[in-house]
């Protein structure tokens, strides 16, 4: 768990839901101060993410229910970026929002109002482990390893389907008309993780360990690497293998081949 950016995420919401009331010099003074700071974690994430955390703030209190990670989801779908992936996919994005919505109306009261912070402060911390601000796609992939994200499994649509559009875009192609061998090809991203991709390159194409590594680190150093040369039916097939399992894993593993 990323303790600092729950509790940075804690005081932005909290920045979002601040009202007009009156205060005292000193209450004045903390809200200066904690404005300032709610502004510098404001810059921690992209514009599309802001626009998100807010709608998601405003989800919550105008149920008056406390802040959870399903008020996160129903603000992501809605996000153009999001809506247009889930488009893509074949999906209903009008359905899939509706769901949310209906699943809105049975929040428990009692429910814990530091959950979306803590789901939030998670993808913070990943996206600002790798140097960058934090997008809808940090907050999609942290949902989509909870139970939440059944309300997007509605074939085509999946969680893992969708968190691969948008970072990645469309899946690429298994196989090249008039190829008989072809490199499969495997590229870095930053939620799949590299014990994962080490046991699919061992398990599924059958690399000795030291190898598995060097593959691995190699995309991640470099963005991509080749796996290695394969029949171009043997490579469908390992290639589908490992994409049901890191599907399993709600990894948006990318593997495609391309011309030896």
């Amino acid at each position: 768990m990323y303790a600092a950016e729950v509790e940075a995420l804690a005081l932005l919401l909290g920045a979002f839901g601040a009202t007009g009331a009156l205060w005292t010099l000193q209450a004045r003074a903390r809200l200066r101060e904690d404005a300032q700071r709610a502004k510098q974690i404001a810059t921690w994430l992209d514009e599309d993410m802001q626009v998100a955390l807010h709608l998601a703030k405003h989800a919550a209190s105008s149920r008056h229910q406390p802040f959870t990670p399903l008020h996160v989801l129903y603000a992501l779908v809605q996000a153009e970026p999001v809506a247009a992936a889930i488009g893509a996919l074949g999906g209903d994005a009008a359905a899939v929002e509706a769901a949310i919505d209906t699943a809105l109306e049975g929040v428990d009261a009692a429910a814990d109002p530091r959950d979306g912070n803590r789901m939030l402060g998670t993808a913070l911390g990943l996206a600002r482990a790798h140097g960058r601000e934090m997008t809808l796609a940090d907050a999609l992939n942290q949902l989509a390893h909870t139970p939440l994200a059944t309300l997007l499994d509605a074939p085509p649509l999946s969680a893992p389907a969708l968190v691969f559009q948008l970072v990645h875009g469309r899946q690429p192609p298994v196989a090249l008309a008039g190829e008989t061998h072809v490199h499969v090809i495997l590229r870095n991203d930053d939620y799949t993780t590299q014990d994962l991709v080490v046991d699919l390159l061992r398990e599924v194409f059958d690399l000795p360990p030291d190898r598995a590594q060097a593959v691995m680190r190699d995309a991640h150093d470099r963005g991509r690497a080749i796996v290695g040369r394969f029949s171009s039916e043997l490579a469908r097939t390992k290639i589908e293998v490992a994409r049901r399992r890191a599907d399993d894993h709600a990894a948006p593993l990318w593997l495609g081949v391309e011309v030896c």
